[in-house]
């Protein structure tokens, strides 16, 4: 299995497991009204780290340390002096979780490569205040060419 996709899937657990009343989503852009509160993953980019060894005639392409870069976004509507507060405890017990999981550390490179990239929050007024804030990650993983489709 790719690792990426399996990296992205067992990210989309763990984030659901935070708030289990929080809907489920993946790279969805419009989530409001009746889908919240919601959890997004966004996918994100990946790119090589460090050098691609040069590949000779008949050999296998060499593996590449590939470093991905998913972010998970939290949705809801509350109050305006609840959003925030709400908004941080859900980032904080996002980072613990992924930070800790097991599962993900043993699919990255020496079981440690997980780093964290920040946040951001975002509000906006509506019948209530919406808020939402995204967490982004790095995720740096052995990718081998010839074995991700099988």
């Amino acid at each position: 299995m790719d690792p990426r996709e399996a990296i992205l899937a067992r990210l989309l657990i763990v984030a659901g497991s935070i708030d289990t009343s929080l809907s489920l989503r993946r790279n969805e852009t419009d989530v409001s009204g009746s889908n919240l509160p919601a959890v997004i993953l966004f996918d994100g980019r990946e790119e090589s780290v460090g050098a691609v060894p040069p590949r000779r005639p008949g050999q296998p392409p060499s593996p590449v340390h590939m470093a991905m870069m998913p972010e998970v976004q939290f949705r809801l509507e509350a109050s305006a002096t609840e959003v925030g507060t709400k908004l941080n405890l859900l980032r904080a017990k996002l980072i613990d979780a992924v930070m800790m999981d097991d599962a993900l550390l043993n699919l990255t490179i020496n079981k440690v490569a997980i780093d964290i990239e920040g946040s951001n929050t975002a509000t906006e007024r509506g019948r209530s205040m919406e808020g939402g804030i995204g967490v982004g990650f790095t995720f740096t993983y052995l990718m081998k060419p010839g074995s991700l489709a099988v």
